[in-house]
């Protein structure tokens, strides 16, 4: 494990790619506990390889959804405003924002009689209500910028209104009772296929891809999560296994186990051209000019809603109204940096505050990171062999870390042009750190760079080719390999996270 100094670890982390996890921030902040609505996961943003005439932009929230958890399902979260954030050169400033709303709709009416046909607001289940779910999308721009966070003044365009969102992937019977993928036929005629032959595949949620107005396209609802992690050794006080530290022989055994397999989450799946990001076309673009940030982009999301929230009965979806100004209460752009670097008393400030006071709210963390005073505190550099002078330098200040994720570019490093955010040189292929992107990996479940072991190596080695926390590096289905690139949602009835209940013994057994 050696350090890798200053211009160098930017280099490097572009080389270091090879294999897929990710670095994420399920239930990382207290606050999102309480409202999953607001709990962002992952980003990711990158240009379509070639011309580079795409950008493609995916927002993960509401995570941990068991496929077959609670007769409503996963539904879109009405009351907020999801946003993707894209900022252009070394600043951080807003120069476009892509905005999504979502409706649901759900008539009322009188209690039930004898006499009632099946369907309506009386239902137990949501698929057979008839309740709507869609989504209306609006890109900002020409903004009346103060740099102090979100801003409603400037000029909004609709891309797309009242969009259906694809609905969940409950199983069999509602595959053809609701969505009329199939003949049904009743527990009477014998034929069990009704209920044990799922219907729901990739052409049926192909068909929830919408063309907005300026040529792109968007696509929201249940998906596969794309996240892995040995999120169990993680949350025992970092107990990595040994072939996450270079088997050395006090770390517990492999394998990792990867707690987020069979679960879904919901996603936004935003498709732009290029040309709406810069309409004069990318500047040098198939051109590397490391001593310019004129192709670059930087993007973050956010999620906000409004801040006063009053109880509500006669809102049959929610059961509240909100009224008041709009205020951010999530926010999401590296991987990483607030589950694997902010504190956690600082969480809560973090999703609530703007990129543009990065530096200022969240500097020392990244400068001087505790998870190397946590990972020496265990024993693990004295088990690699790590000299002491080497653990201190590790300690910070870390502008190693910074001009990463700066991609080595005369970015400041000050309010306003360094934060939170994915960079993006527009002008070539995307790999992380420059961009982040949703599978492309060396086979169809692997993600093109192991995002969890880059990142945690670069921060506890100073090489983020060190290979520390591999973990689990294969998805539970394959990624697609064109829009929207996220795996159908796993099925409620025959597949998801939970499986055969069966008491557990008294005392833990020893392997």
């Amino acid at each position: 494990m050696k350090r890798v100094y200053s211009p160098l670890a930017a280099v490097i982390l572009c080389a270091a790619a090879a294999n897929s996890a990710y670095g994420s921030s399920h239930r990382e902040a207290l606050t999102v506990l309480n409202e999953p609505c607001a709990d962002n996961t992952d980003t990711y943003a990158w240009v379509s390889n070639g011309a580079h005439s795409k950008l493609y932009l995916v927002m993960n929230f509401n995570p941990l959804h068991e496929p077959g958890q609670g007769n409503q399902g996963l539904r879109a979260c009405n009351g907020y405003r999801y946003e993707f954030h894209i900022a252009k050169g070394s600043s951080l400033k807003d120069q476009i924002v892509y905005r999504v709303q979502f409706t649901n709709i759900l008539n009322s009416e009188p209690a039930p009689s004898a006499t009632d046909p099946l369907g309506g607001g009386n239902e137990l289940l949501w698929q057979l209500t008839g309740g709507r779910e869609t989504m209306t999308v609006t890109r900002h721009t020409d903004f009346d910028i103060d740099g102090d966070g979100p801003q409603e003044k400037g000029v909004t365009v609709t891309l797309g209104k009242d969009l259906k969102v694809l609905p969940n992937n409950h199983g069999p019977q509602t595959d053809r009772l609701v969505y009329g993928l199939g003949p049904f036929r009743g527990y009477d005629s014998g034929d069990a296929s009704s209920r044990e032959v799922g219907l729901y595949n990739q052409a049926f949620v192909d068909t929830f891809i919408h063309t907005l107005s300026n040529g792109g396209r968007i696509i929201a609802g249940q998906f596969d999560d794309p996240y892995q992690l040995d999120e169990k050794g993680i949350f025992d006080l970092v107990n990595l296994n040994r072939g996450d530290l270079g088997n050395i022989p006090g770390a517990r055994r492999p394998p990792g186990t990867d707690v987020f397999t069979g679960f879904n989450v919901f996603s936004i799946a935003l498709e732009i051209p290029i040309n709406e990001i810069f309409p004069d076309g990318i500047p040098h673009n198939s051109i590397l000019d490391v001593a310019s940030t004129d192709s670059l982009i930087r993007v973050h999301t956010t999620i906000s809603r409004q801040a006063v929230q009053t109880v509500d009965a006669t809102n049959i979806i929610t059961g509240v109204k909100g009224s008041g100004d709009w205020v951010q209460v999530g926010r999401n752009g590296l991987p990483l940096f607030n589950a694997g670097l902010v504190g956690t008393q600082r969480h809560s400030l973090y999703l609530h505050s703007s990129v543009m006071k990065d530096v200022s709210n969240f500097g020392a963390d990244i400068l001087f990171p505790v998870l190397v005073r946590d990972l020496e505190a265990l024993g693990v550099y004295k088990a690699l062999g790590v000299p002491d002078a080497a653990v201190q330098s590790l300690k910070g200040p870390r502008l190693d870390i910074i001009r990463a994720i700066n991609l080595g570019r005369p970015i400041p490093v000050e309010d306003g042009f360094t934060g939170d955010v994915i960079t993006i040189d527009c002008a070539v292929d995307s790999q992380f750190p420059n961009g982040r992107r949703l599978g492309g990996g060396t086979a169809p479940n692997r993600n093109q760079v192991n995002v969890n072991s880059v990142l945690l190596s670069l921060i506890a080695a100073g090489d983020p080719a060190a290979g520390l926390a591999k973990g689990v590096e294969v998805n539970d289905k394959n990624y697609l390999d064109r829009f929207p690139f996220l795996a159908p949602a796993h099925q409620g009835l025959l597949q998801g996270h939970g499986g055969v209940n069966t008491p557990t013994v008294p005392d833990i057994p020893i392997l």
